[in-house]
């Protein structure tokens, strides 16, 4: 390995270590509690270093979402996996199962996803959006294999989905004490919904 390939190694476990510093520091706090000189300490590096990794913390929290973006990802793929569903109606299951397995043991990861889809103005223009842009079409892809593909709108109603489903677990998010009935309520009237658009 050459010089360069290692300094660009090397920058890539720092940036990752800013990372898990600033993961650790929003999961416990949020978002809006943590400050950047938080992180900084967490990640035992000076707050001017910290800004040769990234130039906010909004970017910081951007990176977080990406990477719980990947888990939701990686948990649906697994689950269909698993359960090898063979209709509409027993993916949606599978999807829903993955997806109440990461909002209930991975809410940092959901609160950071929910915070930019509300707030799309939040994201920078230009910062990894190719990728964000990819891994949200893999999962609204997800959800359009559940639709019926013979329907001419079945991207926005596959996006509209995404967004109830984003809108019941902040509201599960900001209720702990009915959070599983909200889960539970939410799942019957997706499942519903997803059987009236197949019949």
């Amino acid at each position: 390995m050459g010089q360069i390939e290692r300094r660009f190694e090397i920058r890539e476990i720092k940036k990752q270590d800013v990372l898990n510093a600033a993961e650790s520091k929003f999961f416990k706090k949020g978002f809006a509690a943590t400050s950047i000189d938080e992180i900084a300490s967490e990640a035992e590096f000076s707050k001017k270093t910290l800004y040769t990794y990234f130039e906010s913390k909004n970017q910081i929290y951007f990176e977080i979402m990406l990477r719980g973006y990947k888990k939701l990802l990686k948990l649906i793929q697994s689950q269909y996996q698993e359960s090898h569903p063979l209709n509409s109606k027993q993916q949606f299951t599978a999807f829903w199962a993955a997806f109440e397995d990461f909002s209930v043991n991975y809410k940092g990861y959901l609160s950071a996803i929910i915070f930019f889809e509300v707030s799309e103005d939040q994201i920078q223009e230009g910062y990894k959006l190719v990728e964000y842009q990819q891994l949200k079409k893999e999962l609204i892809d997800n959800l359009v294999e559940l639709l019926s593909m013979e329907n001419s709108s079945v991207n926005i109603k596959s996006r509209l989905l995404w967004r109830f489903i984003l809108g019941a677990a902040q509201s599960m998010l900001h209720n702990s004490e009915e959070s599983k009935l909200i889960l539970q309520n939410s799942y019957q009237l997706l499942s519903s919904m997803v059987d009236a658009e197949l019949s």
